[in-house]
């Protein structure tokens, strides 16, 4: 118990810290953040045995991702307005893919993230702990960037995973965090998540979260509560195509992202 005092103790002290100096509430909140996905990762471990009993393994994603975002709007205070949503819930299995801006972007994952669906990461993130510990248990995707035969293998299994198991897969298309100091704006995308898609034959569903700018930033050491909302856009067929019309369509779903992107992002806000 003594331990918890003192926690409590020190988060107070930084909370009238804050109050002075930015900084501090900055780094106090990522403190929240990491407790909050320690604390859902670890909801998400022990109900590994159970989602496994079930026949529903990657569902192990869906307790994290629900668990995370109850937390976190509790404690961060940040609520996600969904415009959509029942596309969602009719257009699986897909290849799901989202606007990369921050590590909040696990927020969006939280409240969006539907049941029986895989995780494609980096295979260093398997090596985290809790967070690459409860992935391994829903049998997520790591792959080795750069390694082509890793590439190869990975589109074999999630083609395979999403036939068979009617899985869905959730992908950043840009390969990374996107930043713009003049406005909402998406990276050029890779063509890997519709390679999926056109590999296991199911569309592609594009998600769109609004630019992050009021809400966090940190570069200026800004971070408070708030409504975060996003769009999800009618799934994207790919019937009828050939491997060499994917990267017309892929160019044309990032300007529709794009549009939506800066339609539902509110003007920005000076820190």
């Amino acid at each position: 118990m003594h331990w918890l005092l003192w926690a409590l103790a020190v988060d107070m002290c930084l909370a009238l810290g804050a109050l002075l100096v930015r900084k501090l509430g900055f780094y106090r909140r990522l403190v929240h953040f990491a407790l909050c996905a320690a604390f859902a990762s670890t909801a998400g471990i022990l109900s590994a045995p159970i989602m496994w009993a079930c026949g529903k393994r990657a569902s192990v994603n869906w307790v994290v991702a629900r668990t995370f975002y109850y937390t976190t709007r509790v404690v961060l205070g940040i609520n996600v307005e969904i415009e959509g949503e029942d596309i969602l819930q009719r257009a699986r299995p897909c290849v799901m893919i989202g606007n990369h801006q921050t590590m909040l972007d696990l927020i969006m994952l939280g409240r969006v993230f539907p049941m029986q669906t895989v995780i494609l990461a980096k295979k260093s993130v398997s090596y985290y702990p809790f967070v690459g510990w409860f992935m391994r248990l829903a049998d997520d995707i790591f792959i080795s960037r750069g390694s082509k035969q890793s590439a190869s293998g990975m589109f074999q299994r999630a083609s395979a995973e999403l036939r068979a198991k009617q899985v869905s897969v959730w992908f950043f298309p840009e390969g990374t965090r996107g930043r713009f100091a003049d406005g909402p704006d998406l990276l050029p995308f890779k063509v890997g998540a519709f390679l999926l898609a056109y590999h296991a034959q199911v569309p592609v569903l594009p998600v769109v979260v609004m630019d992050f700018h009021n809400l966090h930033n940190s570069r200026r050491f800004w971070s408070t509560g708030g409504t975060l909302k996003i769009k999800i856009l009618e799934p994207v067929s790919l019937d009828g195509l050939a491997e060499d019309d994917l990267k017309p369509v892929m160019d044309r779903t990032r300007e529709s992202m794009l549009v939506e992107l800066k339609r539902i992002s509110p003007p920005r806000i000076v820190h």
